[in-house]
């Protein structure tokens, strides 16, 4: 899928004349078929007026230009009136509001894609509304979902919100996310340090309870009282008197 700002200022070349006939200035939609109708050809180009290009005339739509099979393929808008209304009504989705048939705001339009092939649109990308935060984020909403595609307000199916393709989460998730990490991290540091205290604090206690086990003993073996020596005979209060 292409996105619609990819086609502007491609070269258009044709096939059979080998030449460069101008660049695309914008593309014409057509709301009822939800598809690209024609594409506008820069008036700066090969012809000095404003010409057109079916979208049925496009053979291809490459990286680097479009090519149709040959020059009389680009007309006047004058040459295709139903072209020519839809040029007048000067339709665009991008910057159009979104919003389902319940009155759900989905967004604004910022770009919608382009299948080349066909010219069918496929989706659109969304901001805003629903998905709002300090920078809203973006979503893709198939083109399945649409109902009308108006000059004031693009109508998507009711429960459309549901089925948005969100892209990214924008800063106010990621800023939530980011407070979530932030406190989970210091949190078990917090549990960390108190693990630390706990640990120290217990290896104190038992320190002193030893210390005080020890200085008891001590206490113990200084006031146990040392037995009596026994009495000693004096050999000479044995001996006879003459």
């Amino acid at each position: 899928m292409k996105p619609s700002r990819k086609f502007l200022s491609l070269p258009i070349i044709s096939l059979r004349e080998g030449q460069q006939i101008g660049y695309v200035k914008s593309l014409i939609l057509n709301a009822q078929e939800k598809a690209v109708a024609a594409l506008v050809i820069d008036p700066k180009g090969f012809f000095k007026d404003q010409r057109i290009i079916p979208y049925t005339k496009v053979v291809s739509v490459g990286e680097d230009a479009i090519t149709i099979d040959k020059e009389s393929y680009v007309e006047k808008s004058a040459s295709l009136p139903e072209i020519l209304d839809l040029l007048k009504e000067k339709l665009g989705i991008i910057g159009t509001k979104v919003v389902t048939e319940s009155g759900k705001i989905l967004g604004v339009a910022e770009e919608y894609f382009v299948n080349p092939d066909t010219g069918q649109v496929t989706h659109l990308e969304i901001s805003g509304g629903k998905l709002g935060g300090l920078i809203n984020g973006r979503a893709y909403l198939q083109a399945e979902q649409l109902v009308t595609i108006g000059p004031d307000a693009i109508v998507a199916q009711k429960g459309s919100e549901r089925l948005l393709a969100v892209a990214d989460k924008g800063l106010n998730d990621t800023l939530k996310s980011l407070i979530h990490s932030t406190s989970h991290l210091a949190s078990e540091k917090t549990q960390n340090i108190s693990k630390y205290f706990r640990k120290k604090d217990s290896a104190t206690e038992a320190t002193v309870v030893l210390t005080d086990a020890e200085d008891s003993t001590i206490t113990h073996e200084n006031t146990v009282s040392k037995p009596a020596s026994e009495d000693v005979e004096n050999p000479i209060d044995k001996q006879p008197l003459e």
